[in-house]
């Protein structure tokens, strides 16, 4: 099967994992190869792709290995998929796109604080 985009993951993240079980349920066109941030093969395959950088934000890659990171993701995941492919002109509005890029951070910083157990600083727990 020939996919149009790579979608880089951590199954280990919760807010991840459902994110890419949505994401499956609603990709009726099959766009989207799923990988996990931890498969080595990936680094191979793009040797571009930052390993900690992949950790710390979501990536990206479509069909021309154009790597899309963060909010940019949210957006050329929202324009990918039909159902929202007709608000096009909505999200491409440049309040839109700060709209996106504030709720992907705001969402970002809590899978950070969730995955390194600290709810107030989003470092690693001493423990």
């Amino acid at each position: 099967m020939v996919y149009e985009m790579t979608l880089l993951y951590d199954p280990e993240c919760t807010l991840c994992d459902r994110f890419k079980k949505t994401l499956e349920r609603i990709d009726t066109k099959k766009s989207f190869r799923f990988v996990s941030i931890y498969d080595s093969n990936i680094y191979i395959e793009y040797p571009e792709l930052d390993k900690d950088e992949c950790h710390e934000v979501i990536h990206l890659i479509d069909d021309n290995k154009k790597i899309y990171k963060g909010a940019d993701v949210v957006q050329k995941i929202a324009l990918t998929i039909p159902q929202v492919k007709k608000f096009a002109w909505l999200i491409e509005s440049q309040s839109s796109k700060k709209a996106m890029n504030l709720f992907y951070r705001k969402l970002n910083d809590i899978r950070l604080m969730k995955k390194n157990n600290c709810y107030t600083c989003g470092g690693k727990s001493r423990k």
